[in-house]
Order: structure tokens, then sequence, then C-alpha cells
């Protein structure tokens, strides 16, 4: 998901992008509930029958997709805001919190469009400044990358 943010007053542009969420946290924790569920009444069922070595396995069964779950969820709630003045350029990265922080003045930065190899991998938009180079919007789809160079294109004439 590509928002973007304009204060034409102060000329600040914020850019907000994170990845798509395909479910919420509580239709995800429904999601395991209901596969712990169905997998430990088939291992009872067995259990019952007197195949009591199926238990450990449904358990396990149940904590392999929870983790699962846990850490596709953890993923799509990082998020990248990109920050543009007439002077600077903040670029922000993280989950929850900020986790990681490039300040550049605007004017020595450049953003480029690394073109893949093969035409089945991404493009990469990489944000260049002082010998850095900081990717950004890894995990948007191809669509909201194109959409996010026009913004940045948009936004950098604007304010020239």
């Amino acid at each position: 998901m590509v928002k973007v943010e304009s204060n034409i007053e102060e000329n600040i542009h914020r850019i907000l992008l994170r990845p798509n969420q395909s479910t919420s946290w509580k239709t995800s924790l429904l999601f395991v509930f209901v596969i712990a569920f169905t997998c430990l009444a088939i291992g009872i069922g067995f259990a019952f029958a007197g195949a009591t070595m199926i238990l450990p396995f449904a358990g396990l069964e149940v904590l392999f997709v929870g983790v699962c779950v846990y850490l596709v969820m953890k993923k799509t709630y990082k998020q990248e805001v990109i920050t543009l003045t007439k002077e600077k350029l903040k670029i922000e990265k993280g989950a929850g919190k900020i986790d990681q922080v490039w300040e550049y003045f605007r004017m020595w930065s450049y953003v480029s469009v690394e073109k893949p190899e093969h035409p089945w991998y991404p493009a990469h938009i990489v944000i260049r400044s002082k010998g850095e180079r900081v990717p950004i919007g890894d995990f948007l789809n191809e669509e909201e990358k194109e959409d996010l160079v026009m913004s940045l294109e948009k936004i950098i004439n604007q304010l020239k």
C-alpha cells in the first residue's frame, strides 16, 4: 500500500509504505484455533482407537501452524515512511516502532529504479546519497512500485 500525505503550506510530503495485509490478527487467530480444534479432534479420535502416538504430532502440527501464522503476520506490520522537504529526505523503517532511520540532504539524493535481470524478478527502488544505497518498498507489488515512483517524481518536481 502506498499512501501519500502532503502539507503544501509547510512543503512537507510523507509517503507511507506498508505490505498488503490479507487478514487481521483476529482472523488469523481464528484460523489457528480452527486448525487446532480439527487436528486435536482427529488426534483424540485416533487416541481412543489406540493410536496414542498421533497426539504429540497433532500438537506439533498446531504449534508449527501457529508459529508460521505469527511470523507472516509480524512481517505484514512493517512499514516504511519517506519524508521529503525542500532541504531533507528522511527514510524510516520499522515494525511497530522505528528500527532504522536515514536522513540525507534532498539535493544530494536521487531515486533509481533497478530493472531486474530476468522478467520474472521484481524491480528494486533505491534511494542513493553519499555513497549509501537504501532500498525502499521491497514488499510492494509491481503496480504499487509504479505508483510509488510516480508519486516520488511528482513530489520531487513540486519541491524544485
